[in-house]
Order: structure tokens, then sequence, then C-alpha cells
């Protein structure tokens, strides 16, 4: 394993030895590389455990602790299913606080892969090395990627990625089926210690299916919602929020969150599908959510990050049903969690604190 120029010894991390190591090696390794490697060498204790934060889609992010012995049984389903050898190379671009930052340098030490690290950042194909074999990013990273010609060559160059973190939109997946490498979107959460289940992007399939990874079982409960059995990275089954489709084959799709619906008039609204449907005609940053309405209870509001032409959106509306056409548009920053999704409850709240200060004339 490598971590950048630094060849890594298992024996001088399990000693605790590998940052002071490093910092002798190569006196200007940067500050990400060496929270790496403090990690390995955190991983390689003899604890059971490491503490995880989750990623706050739904509130604040909170602190989890992850067995060591189950994160290894998930890295090994993931590099079994991806055919992923020593001597791989492979790009740490995320978070370490995150379980999505730490599950890419455990597969690096389970399955022997030569791990390069770019600081977490919009474009990490812009300063990756070339001709990569694997590596993890999120939907906002592989956007940013598109953007910059260099950078997708780079990307197109790396054999197989993993985007996970949230939904990918249909223009976006469109434009990463394109690419020369196998691109997979990934579904899982902290407490199944990263994915347990992938598609494979296609520009002829946007909408494939995920399909869960050998060992994972799914069932909808009464509500209509995922539960999942993977015993080899979770004790016991997780129940999720994600409002889900099950076919006979055993694929999935992911309809949106029950903590996101929207009850207007009695009409119950996926803000996630609704958006599906919008970024088919808006290509810029949006979110849909809602806010009080003495007349209808809740209110689709839509919330976008540059003001949007009357004819854009007189265009995108045409491609909703009769109860989907937001009651009101609105121009502000969208918040977001440490993990770049759209953070909801924070944007609900904006969309309140806009109206009490009569922020859009129309309200």
């Amino acid at each position: 394993m490598i971590l950048n120029d630094f060849t890594f010894s298992t024996a001088t991390a399990a000693a605790g030895k590998l940052c002071d190591e490093m910092q002798r090696c190569i006196p200007a390794v940067d500050k990400f590389t060496l929270q790496c490697a403090a990690f390995i060498e955190e991983f390689l204790n003899d604890t059971p455990c490491v503490s995880v934060l989750t990623s706050g889609s739904t509130g604040s992010p909170k602190v989890m602790l992850a067995e060591k012995s189950r994160m290894r049984a998930s890295a090994r389903m993931t590099c079994k299913f991806l055919s992923l050898k020593p001597g791989d190379r492979a790009l740490l671009c995320m978070p370490l606080e995150h379980i999505a930052g730490k599950m890419m340098v455990v597969r690096a030490l389970q399955a022997g892969l030569k791990l390069y690290t770019v600081s977490p950042c919009a474009d990490p194909f812009a300063h990756a090395p070339k001709d990569l074999d694997f590596a993890a990013i999120t939907p906002m990273q592989a956007h940013c990627v598109l953007q910059n010609a260099h950078s997708t060559a780079a990307m197109s160059r790396c054999r197989q990625i993993i985007i996970g973190g949230g939904f990918i939109l249909p223009e976006l997946a469109q434009q990463l089926g394109r690419l020369s490498c196998a691109v997979y979107h990934s579904y899982g959460m902290t407490e199944t210690l990263s994915h347990i289940a992938l598609r494979r992007i296609d520009s002829a399939h946007p909408d494939a299916p995920f399909y869960p990874l050998p060992g994972v079982k799914l069932s909808l409960n009464t509500e209509g919602t995922l539960c999942i059995d993977a015993p080899q990275v979770a004790a016991v089954p997780v129940q999720t929020n994600d409002l889900a489709a099950i076919s006979d084959d055993g694929s999935f799709v992911i309809l949106g969150r029950r903590d996101n619906v929207i009850n207007s008039g009695g009409i119950k609204l996926l803000p996630e599908s609704i958006e599906k449907k919008l970024s088919q005609v808006i290509t810029t940053p949006f979110a849909l959510s809602a806010r009080r309405s003495i007349r209808y209870g809740e209110e689709l509001v839509l919330v976008s990050e540059i003001p949007l032409p009357d004819k854009l959106l007189q265009q995108a509306y045409t491609l909703l049903d009769r109860y989907e056409k937001p009651k009101a548009v609105l121009t502000a920053v969208l918040p977001r969690t440490a993990t770049q999704k759209i953070d909801r409850p924070r944007l609900k709240s904006l969309i309140a604190e806009m109206h009490m200060l009569n922020y859009d004339p129309k309200l």
C-alpha cells in the first residue's frame, strides 16, 4: 500500500509510528495524508471499534461506533464485486470523519491496494494521479469534474468509480454513462458501513435499479420503507426512512424519503421524485421543500441558487402532474450537510425565515 509517495508498512502502522515515519521521510506531506495515516494506525490497533460521524441528512451529525470486523467484511464485499486485486491504484478524496472515506482506506488495507490521497475538494481529479483503478466520489464532485475537460479525461481513465451519498439526476447520469470507465451508483448509509447495493450507470438506461450485494436481503415495511438485513455489516436489520419499490428479481428503486413527504391539501408529494422530473429542464442547483399554508396545510416551494426565467419554469412545469407544480419560487443558497447532500431540515427552516421576513413579495 502506498500513501502518495510513502511505501506503507503494516508493522510500522500497527506500532503507532506511521505518521512520525511519514513526516521524517516526506517533510512536505500534506495534512489530509497524515490524517489518513492516523486512521490507519487507529484501525490496526487492538480496539474493536472506530467512531464515525453520520452524514447529518436528517439532522445534526451523530457519532456511532463501527465494528472493525464488519468494516472488513464490507470491504471484502465491494472488492470482490469490483474484482479489485493487490497493487490496484485507488483514490481517497472523501472526508475521513464519515464512513465513505474510512471505508476507502479499509478497502485498500483489505485488498492490498495502492492508496493515493487528494484532500477533499469539488474536483479531485484535477490533482489525481493518472490511470487509477478505483475511486469513490459524491454526485457533487462528479458534476464538478465534468465541468473541466482535463478532469473529465482523468476520471475517464479510472477503471471503476463508485458514486454515493445522494441522488444522481438524469442529466448527470447521461454524462457519466458516456464515459469510457465503469461508473456505479451506490446505495447505503453509515449504519450499513457504506453501500449494500450498486447500480451500473448507463446512458441508455439512466433509471436502472440498484442490485443488492451478495448476502443482503431486502424487504418493505407496512409504510413502504426499505428494511436491510445484511448480517455481515450490521448486527441487526436496519430500518430506513427510504420509500422504495422492490422487483421480483431483487432489484429496487428509491422513491424518496418518508420524512421528506409533503402533505399538501391531502396530496402526498415526494420532493425527490418531482426534482427528478424538473432536472430534465433545470440544470442549475435547486431543491424542493415546503412552507406552511392556511389553505393546504403545506405547499410546495422551489428554491434555486440562481434566478430562473419564467420561460424555463413554464417548460419545466409541463413535465409535472397537476398537484406537483410549486406554489412559489425562491432564490437562495441551498444549505448542505458535511457530505454535500441537501440539508432538507435547514432548507425548510430557511424558507420559513424568508417567509417571516417577507423575502418574496409574492408570499
